[in-house]
């Protein structure tokens, strides 16, 4: 067996098939998934009293490995190297905040309704706009990585 490169990664529960599926694109291999949960209580004193705090983590653990004399390696890390590098824009909120102070200004007083409007023709129609383009570019940037990336398997 020749010399490989390891990588460990963190994910949350969902997103495991998906991101094995991701990592086999750029030749990883998986060698092992783990799922960790833990909870840890302890107790703090805030001023005069004693509060009980309780952390939790939900996770799964992958571990894969690559092989280091696989055909293209270099212009496969090239392209994994782009992929990860993208940024995926971020959806602007069609209700700052939450939905809830919205609705009580609609119900109680009618300046709710004008101030979400001047907020969706003001603020979040060009904001979706430009995210829709640059979610657009985006999607095109990653499908062209895929399709080069077919190249190489």
């Amino acid at each position: 067996m020749g010399r490989t490169e390891s990588l460990s990664i963190q994910v949350h529960p969902n997103d495991e098939q998906e991101q094995i599926n991701l990592m086999q694109k750029f030749h990883w291999n998986l060698l092992n998934s783990q799922e960790i949960k833990t909870v840890d209580s302890h107790l703090e004193r805030r001023g005069d009293s004693i509060y009980s705090v309780t952390n939790s983590e939900h996770y799964v653990k992958l571990v894969f490995s690559r092989e280091l004399e696989l055909p293209n390696l270099t212009e496969i890390k090239q392209l994994e190297q782009q992929f990860n590098s993208l940024i995926k824009p971020k959806e602007p909120q069609l209700f700052p905040g939450t939905i809830f102070p919205w609705l009580i200004a609609a119900l109680f007083w009618g300046i709710g309704i004008l101030a979400w409007l001047a907020y969706f023709f003001l603020i979040y129609k060009p904001n979706k706009e430009t995210f829709d383009k640059q979610n657009e570019q985006y999607e095109r940037t990653r499908s062209q990585i895929f399709r080069e990336l077919e190249r190489y398997n």
